[in-house]
């Protein structure tokens, strides 16, 4: 081969393999480079969530040892995060090989989310009791109230239905009342009608008596003879005088004609002798005759009046009678609530009060009148109209054929029956509904076989009112004790913290409604729907109420409460610490009373409620033995309202309560029923802002300030070692998600975490 030709060959080898080495060189430096790339993201986004980390491991001690709630604390959050952002850079120094030489700026930390915030505080809460809150409280509260629920709830639905079977009951009695009150009104408004007229008992109709002023259908009848005799007498007088005037003047003219003297005397003896009888038997017999038909006549349109109100009273009786005939069925067929919810699982209870009560629940048809009642009585108000319009017909026939009497003769016989039958009619009517009449009297027996337990039952509500009188007095008691100034002041402080974290949170408080039933009855029924939703509450708490059962069992376990036998001491004159705001955590944030006694009332108001739910259970079992339901009822309601006393009682002298009388080893306490009360009320927006309040307030610390969550950001850099204009390029079409500026590729990294 020539020696050009092989300089040729040579410079074209060369040449080639100058491009191959510089392509291999360009293909590793890049992957250098990618790799020093890979890796410094990789670090720096470490570094970032590390920072992030580091800066939530500066928690408040403080909070976390009360609470049990972790918030930011400590160092600066931007000092612990540039520090561990350094900490994850290779160190520099001479003579030192540094494979990623990072640089870090625009670093900067944002907290957020304090614990002012109600969802946060939820979350931490639950976060806190999420293993611990069923445990406790399957362990230390559903086990105490086993089998209440059912029983409570058998109980509520009775007592509900056998109290509007009472109020049934009294409307119709009291209807039955105003019908019989009317009744005996008509009857006796139309039997002392003609009571100076008719003389009752009858008079016989015997003899006669002396013409004059009659003033009884009687002396009407008898003196008629008479009157007419007198009334002959006269006239015959009048005539013999009218006979001897005339002689006397034919005499006289026959002297006079003659000349002769004429000196007989004028006759005498012409005068009426009995015009004084004539006349008063007249006038008062006409007299006689329309007092009879106007009285009678009045009478009689008033006694229709209140037979009329009479009949409606029976048909407000007969309403309220088929309203107690459907309770009554109500009563039959509720079925029994079902067993084994979460509450009960089995049941604390001795025996089967349950199935007790839902036996005397279904006595209440007992109360119920038969129908044939109401139709017999109503016979009875039309038999009554009947005898008074025929009674009023007879006067209306004495009284017009009376008032036809004077000037006549010969009617002696038909006033003399006429006047033995108004009698008659009178007297039998006096009889039947008169003051004492066997109808009246009859009815009354009647309306009173039914009423057996009406006395009974009067006495033991009014029994029943003495002692709930009582109760309240003892309850009210608790709320003597006004506190210090300073007390006042620090609940004013809890109220307007409580107050600036609602606004805060842009919620509204719950209405605390704490009013006391002035009557005994409307305690009772409170009481059992209290009860009744405190025990559906505890049964729910592991399912449904999850969030709810987490700040209740918080509340319990991190906040304070006073104790039973600070309460005794206090109304004993002693100290009165419980008045101070940290002696009553709990009942603060439960019932949030602006007062220093008002939240311990509220407690122990509620526990008497729960107890007269239990009581009333108890009572309407022990009271069976009185056998009318309604007697029943009013004697549980003694019972319950005297037991739940003396259970308030035992936990101020003991700080427990038996369960039940049927449940005598199960004690109960005061921490029991504050668990039980929130609950069916924690979990509300105002409870959650006291309890925020409280903390703040002990603490000195604005929750509003106290963060739980960060979000850090930094800005990373590495220098390219070669080609960075190849890398920018490559950068520019890959996804690598940095920039490359000048000799070094930049990134940017946030890392955001929380407590909870």
């Amino acid at each position: 081969m020539k020696a050009g030709k092989r300089r040729r060959v040579s410079g074209s080898v060369a040449i080639y393999f100058a491009a191959v080495t510089a392509g291999f060189i360009l293909v590793t430096g890049l992957l250098i480079d990618y790799a020093r790339i890979a890796t410094f993201r990789k670090q720096a986004e470490l570094a970032v969530k590390s920072g992030a980390r580091s800066v939530l491991s500066s928690y408040d001690p403080s909070v976390y040892e009360q609470y049990g709630l972790f918030v930011r604390g400590g160092d600066s959050a931007d000092d612990i995060f540039n520090q561990v952002l350094q900490g994850n850079s290779e160190p520099e120094g001479d003579g030192t090989f540094r494979l990623l030489d990072m640089k870090w700026s625009d670093t900067g930390v944002m907290e957020s989310r304090p614990l002012a915030s109600h969802d946060v505080f939820r979350r931490q809460v639950t976060e806190e009791m999420k293993i611990k809150a069923p445990v406790d409280l399957t362990l230390e509260l559903l086990s105490k109230f086993k089998g209440l629920t059912s029983v409570i709830k058998e109980t509520q639905e009775s007592v509900d239905l056998l109290e509007q079977m009472r109020k049934a009951y009294d409307e119709r009695e009291a209807a039955l009342d105003a019908a019989f009150k009317a009744q005996k009104e008509a009857g006796e408004k139309l039997a002392a009608a003609l009571g100076d007229q008719v003389p009752n008992p009858p008079v016989p109709l015997s003899g006669t008596e002396t013409a004059d002023r009659p003033q009884t259908v009687v002396d009407a009848a008898l003196m008629y003879d008479d009157y007419v005799a007198k009334r002959e007498s006269d006239r015959s007088r009048a005539e013999e005088h009218s006979l001897a005037v005339q002689a006397w003047q034919q005499r006289k003219q026959q002297a006079e004609s003659k000349g002769d003297d004429f000196d007989e005397p004028y006759p005498s003896g012409g005068e009426p002798q009995y015009s004084r009888q004539i006349a008063a038997y007249e006038s008062g017999v006409r007299e006689l005759s329309g007092t009879i038909a106007e009285r009678s006549e009045e009478a009689l349109q008033a006694a229709e009046q209140r037979l009329e109100e009479a009949r409606s009273s029976l048909a407000d009786a007969e309403a309220a009678n088929e309203r107690m005939r459907d309770i009554a069925s109500r009563a039959e067929s509720v079925k029994a609530p079902e067993q084994g919810t979460e509450a009960d699982g089995g049941s604390n209870l001795e025996g089967d009060p349950a199935g007790s009560i839902r036996q005397w629940r279904q006595t209440a048809g007992e109360l119920v009148l038969d129908e044939t009642f109401f139709s017999e009585y109503t016979q009875e108000l039309n038999a009554q109209s009947g005898d008074g319009e025929a009674k009023t017909a007879e006067a209306a026939g004495f009284a017009s054929l009376a008032s036809s009497a004077p000037g006549t003769s010969g009617q002696g016989s038909a006033l003399r029956a006429e006047a033995d039958k108004l009698q008659t009619q009178e007297s039998g009517y006096r009889m039947k509904y008169g003051p004492g009449g066997s109808i009246i009297l009859q009815r009354q027996e009647t309306l009173e076989a039914h009423r057996s337990g009406d006395g009974e039952r009067k006495g033991l509500e009014r029994e029943a009112k003495q002692k709930w009188s009582g109760a309240a007095s003892f309850l009210g008691s608790l709320t003597g004790a006004s506190g210090s100034e300073e007390d006042k002041e620090a609940f004013a402080t809890l109220a307007r913290l409580a107050k600036e974290n609602l606004e805060w949170n842009q919620a509204e408080a719950e209405e605390v409604e704490q009013s006391r039933a002035a009557l005994p009855e409307e305690g009772r029924d409170q009481a059992l729907s209290s009860a009744s939703g405190w025990l559906g509450a505890l049964g729910d708490a592991l399912a449904a109420g999850r969030d709810n059962l987490y700040l209740s069992e918080y509340t319990i376990s991190r906040f304070t409460h006073t104790e039973p036998a600070e309460i005794k001491e206090m109304l004993e004159g002693g100290t009165e610490d419980v008045t101070k705001p940290d002696k009553q955590q709990t009942e603060f944030i439960l019932y949030g009373l602006n007062n220093p006694s008002g939240n311990i009332a509220a407690a122990y108001g509620e526990i008497f409620a729960f107890r007269l739910a239990i009581r009333t259970m108890e009572g309407l079992v022990e009271s069976a033995k009185y056998g009318n339901p309604l007697v029943v009822l009013a004697a549980a309601l003694v019972y319950a309202i005297e037991n739940a006393v003396a259970d308030m009682t035992s936990l101020l002298n003991r700080g427990s309560i038996p369960l039940s009388k049927y449940a005598s080893s199960v004690q109960t306490t005061y921490t029991d029923y504050l668990r039980l009360f929130m609950l069916l009320h924690g979990g509300s927006a105002g409870q959650i802002a006291r309890s925020i309040a409280v903390m703040e307030s002990a603490t000195g610390l604005a929750f509003e300030r106290l963060y739980t969550y960060v979000s850090g950001e930094a800005a990373a850099s590495l220098r390219l070692w070669f080609f960075p204009g190849i890398v920018k390029v490559v950068g520019r079409t890959g996804n690598w998600g940095g920039k490359v500026t000048g000799d070094r590729y930049e990134v940017n990294y946030q890392a955001d975490d929380a407590y909870q």
